[in-house]
């Protein structure tokens, strides 16, 4: 996982300069199908840009039949699309402003609406269970102490209609990538904090703050999503000299469990989340080229969902 994470600073730098331009990725990372899957099913939404264009887009995939689709068409960077709750909007991270801000668009066809106000790069929403809220991090109080990493963010929280900013985290370390527990009332995210990139949890509140995994000798581990009964948490990591791989652990008993392993060509495995229904994980492999795979958290049944250039990452999956 540390190339995973070296990706995931380097998307976030390069959203910074993607206002100077780039053609649109549509006609490569929307032309090619995924491979179709009706015995897996469901909706995924993911990031896909092609290089050498400096930025991406945000598609959709209809997992049974492969079909994809692209949500964005602008010029701009557009990632990491969240679902709501409900399955009827998505924010998401995009330079078309200018400025690396949060937007929300209405999945069935209406307006874009921006939430942020420039300040700063603002990054990775996600939503409350009950769709009150969105965390993200953001730059937007200035340079923190890095910790040795040289990445800097906080977490915050705000209303869907971008009112009500309130900060969760005061510097000393990178926090990002956060995801709301389905209780409404514990976050997990990554940190350098602590020297190195883990796991931690803490309330909403910002109160009670735990370290759960415990990464050494060069290990890091990354981009946690929460199971859909909220017992579990699902991330990245890697031992030092291995590529990325995914794991889980119950939060309960810290223990991890691997999914993933290492194979021919492969850089990392990174990025995952749930199925909406806990029996399937998809998550993105990055090796001669960068698809999706859905995997069983046992590690069994490993199913590749795309196809086709593009680098393909961030996937979410869409809630029933």
């Amino acid at each position: 996982m540390d190339r995973l994470l070296a990706a995931a600073v380097g998307l976030a730098l390069a959203a910074g300069l993607a206002s100077c331009g780039g053609a649109s990725a549509t006609a490569t990372c929307g032309m090619s199908r995924g491979l179709p899957h009706p015995e897996i099913g469901g909706e995924v939404l993911y990031y896909c840009s092609d290089w050498p264009q400096v930025n991406g887009g945000i598609y959709l995939l209809d997992v049974a039949s492969g079909l994809i689709r692209a949500l964005t068409s602008d010029l701009a960077w557009n990632l990491d699309g969240a679902w709501s709750p409900d399955g009827s909007r998505i924010a998401f991270q995009s330079t078309r402003d200018g400025r690396d801000d949060i937007f929300v668009m209405d999945y069935g066809g209406g307006g874009i609406h921006r939430l942020t106000d420039g300040r700063g790069f603002n990054e990775y929403p996600s939503w409350s269970p009950d769709g009150s809220w969105i965390v993200f991090n953001s730059t937007r109080d200035g340079v923190a102490d890095s910790a040795g990493t040289g990445y800097y963010r906080d977490l915050y929280l705000m209303h869907p209609d971008g009112s009500e900013i309130h900060r969760l985290t005061s510097h000393f370390g990178t926090f990002n990538f956060a995801a709301l527990n389905p209780n409404g009332h514990t976050l997990a995210f990554e940190s350098d904090r602590g020297g190195t990139w883990d796991i931690y949890t803490m309330g909403i509140d910002g109160s009670g703050l735990e370290q759960v995994t415990h990464e050494k000798g060069g290990g890091s581990a990354g981009f946690p999503r929460w199971s859909p009964d909220g017992k579990r948490v699902v991330f990245g990591a890697s031992i030092s000299g291995e590529p990325g791989s995914i794991y889980w652990l119950a939060v309960a008993d810290g223990e991890p469990h691997r999914v993933t392993f290492g194979a021919l060509g492969l850089q990392w495995d990174g990025y995952p989340d749930w199925s909406p229904d806990g029996s399937w994980i998809v998550f993105e492999r990055n090796g001669n080229d960068a698809q999706l795979y859905a995997v069983r958290p046992d590690g069994s049944d490993m199913t590749r969902l795309t196809d086709g250039r593009g680098l393909k990452a961030l996937p979410r999956w869409r809630p029933q």
